[in-house]
């Protein structure tokens, strides 16, 4: 996985994770905040927002070109480093009905 600037990308959190998900489940969509935000009831525009913003400079996420509001995509590079820090995820956690208390 790339090293990153952004360091909080990699922190788990329920807002990150639905954005990730997103992403990931159209690889190669372009999107909008707004696009991404409408997709995601649960989550604050804010919160997309600083995510698509974080990812970008990390280079994670590349501008379409041409377009008239900001539109971005996940890079490939970005698509690896998303589905393994995701993966990261899903395997430290505990599933339910089996952690402590």
């Amino acid at each position: 996985m790339k090293a990153l600037s952004a360091n909080v990308l990699t922190v788990a959190s329920v807002p990150r994770q639905r954005i990730y998900d997103a992403l990931l489940a159209e690889p190669g969509r372009d999107w909008t905040v707004s696009q991404l935000a409408a997709l995601l009831h649960d989550v604050s525009v804010e919160a997309v927002r600083t995510t698509v913003h974080l990812l970008l400079g990390d280079h994670l996420m590349e501008i379409v070109p041409r377009t008239r509001a900001l539109t971005v995509r996940l890079t490939g590079e970005g698509r690896a480093t998303v589905a393994e820090i995701r993966s990261r995820w899903a395997s430290t956690q505990t599933p339910p009905g089996e952690g402590g208390s």
